[in-house]
């Protein structure tokens, strides 16, 4: 998975995943917001072929609420990417020129401050190594290690959607896809119970 190194403007998050749609690159591009919003955007051979805004906004609808981003954290999860019912949306160079029409808006907007990791997001990442090392040994411990320290050089480990991001991306190393799909779910019941998401 590859990560920008910091929060980005609008118009560098936008030149980033033209830059990768033209390369006609296949997965899943993950913009989480400086407000806390989670975007996906899904390329199929450089297409973008599925949108999301948080989970409830989808295809056309989310291009609005995608404009309304100041500044972002981008990641690119390749030949990763969804497996739902695709929803009906206007060409890649379309949906490129909706993405721009408020560029120039949110050019002067100064960047916001971003806080440390909380103590919640900590013990988040320690609940999901101990539920991981049900599924894989100790070699949990090395996984989610790993996991962290690469999101802490490059985006970051700061909001509640790096938690479920990080549940997906450690759960790959699950071999079994019913096992894989119970951690997940045994994964995010267990962070609700304890307060942690």
């Amino acid at each position: 998975m590859s990560s920008t190194t910091s929060l980005l403007p609008y118009s560098d998050l936008m030149a980033k995943i033209h830059h990768l749609s033209s390369k006609g690159q296949t997965g899943t591009l993950f913009i989480t917001s400086d407000e806390g919003h989670l975007v996906r955007i899904v390329l199929n051979d450089g297409r973008i072929t599925y949108l999301v805004f948080d989970t409830q906004h989808r295809g056309y609808d989310a291009i609005p609420l995608i404009n309304t981003i100041k500044f972002g954290r981008l990641q690119f999860a390749e030949g990763v990417f969804e497996t739902a019912q695709e929803v009906p949306l206007p060409s890649t160079n379309e949906i490129f020129k909706l993405f721009q029409e408020t560029e120039q808006g949110n050019l002067d907007i100064a960047a916001t401050v971003v806080s440390d990791i909380s103590p919640n997001l900590i013990k988040a990442a320690e609940q999901i190594k101990k539920a991981l090392a049900n599924y894989i040994g100790p070699f949990a411990a090395i996984v989610c290690d790993e996991y962290i320290d690469n999101i802490n050089n490059t985006t970051g480990f700061r909001t509640i959607d790096d938690v479920m991001i990080m549940i997906e991306v450690v759960s790959l190393e699950i071999d079994d896809p019913a096992a894989e799909n119970a951690f997940k779910v045994q994964s995010k019941k267990e962070l609700i119970q304890k307060g942690l998401l």
